[in-house]
């Protein structure tokens, strides 16, 4: 099972990973870097929407 969640601010940027954690570190390193703006990992990760398995690698980011 995967999750997704796309950037809060709405820049266009998302994320996919095989748990909600790592979803939410990962925005909230984009929305650090990106928008200078801090994010409790844990509470973005569960903002993530959970999607069927694709096979997808163990993280994603574009």
């Amino acid at each position: 099972m995967t999750f997704t969640l796309t950037c809060l601010s709405g820049c266009g940027f998302s994320t996919t990973a095989d748990s909600r954690e790592m979803v939410g570190v990962l925005v909230m390193e984009h929305m650090d870097a990106e928008h200078d703006t801090p994010v409790d990992p844990f509470e973005a990760g569960e903002l993530a929407l959970r999607r069927p398995d694709e096979g997808v690698p163990t993280y994603r980011a574009n």
